[in-house]
Formats: C-alpha cells, sequence, structure tokens
C-alpha cells in the first residue's frame, strides 16, 4: 500500500512525502492528511502547466520560502514529492535523495491488477461537448480552448464516441482545472451546471 511506504520513509527522514498520478488519487501520509487539498491542487496546477509549456522537459522541481520548502521529482505518469519545513542544519541534498529511493519503488507506480470491465456505450446527444465548451467559457474566457483540449487529451474522450462515464470523468477535470483559475467555489458551480447537461 503507498501509504505503508510513504510512512516508511516519513520514518526515514523525508517530510511530508506524497505521490500524484497524473490520472489518480494522491497519496499521502496520515499525519499530513490536513493539506491533503492543497497537494492535490498544487499538483493539478504543476500538471497543467507543463502541458501547457509543451516540450520543454521539467523533472525536478524545488520551492525554498523563508520558512517552508517543497520538492518534486516529475515523470510523464507521475509527481513524488515532500513538503518541508526548512530548519537549521537541513540537508537538502539527503531529502533529494530519499525522494529520488522513494521514486524507484514499485508501489510509487500505480499497478492495474483487476481486469477492465467493458465500458457500455452510452449514447449522448449531438452537441453534449460544445454545451460544456460553452459553460467553460463563460467562466475561463480566454483559458477556454487550452484547458479544454488538455482535459479532453487526458482523459483520452474521442469526440465521436461517448461513454457517460468518461463524459462525467472530464466535466469533474474540467472543474478541478477551472478551480485552479477561478477559484473552487465557481469551479464547483460550474461542474454543477455541466452535470445538469448529462443527467
Amino acid at each position: 500500500m503507498k501509504q505503508d511506504l510513504l510512512n516508511g520513509y516519513e520514518e526515514k527522514g523525508l517530510p511530508c512525502p506524497f505521490i500524484v498520478p497524473k490520472s489518480g488519487q494522491l497519496a499521502i501520509t496520515q499525519s499530513s492528511e490536513s493539506i491533503k487539498k492543497e497537494i492535490s491542487q498544487m499538483a493539478t496546477v504543476i500538471f497543467e502547466t507543463i502541458s501547457a509549456i509543451g516540450d520543454i522537459n521539467i523533472d525536478r522541481v524545488e520551492m525554498l520560502g523563508k520558512t517552508k520548502g517543497l520538492i518534486m521529482s516529475l515523470d510523464k505518469d507521475s509527481l513524488v514529492g515532500s513538503l518541508f519545513d526548512r530548519t537549521e542544519g537541513l540537508a537538502l541534498n539527503d531529502l533529494w535523495t530519499l525522494l529520488e529511493e522513494l521514486k524507484k519503488k514499485p508501489a510509487a507506480v500505480p499497478v492495474v491488477t483487476a481486469p477492465q470491465k467493458e465500458k457500455e456505450i452510452v449514447e449522448l446527444e449531438s452537441g453534449v461537448l460544445e454545451e460544456i465548451k460553452k459553460i467553460l467559457k463563460d467562466y475561463l474566457g480566454d483559458f477556454t480552448e487550452r484547458v479544454y483540449k488538455n482535459q479532453l487529451k487526458k482523459q483520452r474522450i474521442k469526440v465521436d464516441q461517448f461513454y457517460d462515464e468518461d463524459v462525467r470523468k472530464l466535466i469533474f477535470t474540467l472543474g478541478k482545472a477551472a478551480s485552479m483559475i477561478i477559484g473552487p467555489s465557481k469551479g464547483g458551480e460550474m461542474t454543477k451546471k455541466m452535470l445538469e447537461i448529462v443527467r
């Protein structure tokens, strides 16, 4: 279990370690559950930013403030990081060593063991994606096209063939991405309006 692995690395001296698969759920230690939402939002912003800048290969992020620090190791599928207090005698290189070691562990990579159930195709009315995009534009304006295309690509949605669960997943990921720009309250309001289309 990922949380057990993370707990082990926290005991080794890696503060608040976390793993965020690009398409999956954040794993974090029990002691850091209170900041789970903030870490998840930050990871979404990082993935969106990297997607937006295109061909530049970013594999490490390091942010150091006066009292806190954040290090992250990235690849195309996941982000592994640590959030720590900047204390006297803190050896940043030691944290990077532990982080890279954690990243190489098999449990850090999500593995699908159960066979995938065949999806039932649900015929949705034509124009559903256009309606979703119109609502998105009402909230995001100039950001609409970039966020929309990024999420279609991430969720592997084919515009000529809709699966009900895929469209719902798209709506929730659009809501999550939009929340980074317009805030969680407006993002939630937008998501609710989009869900009305497919009910």
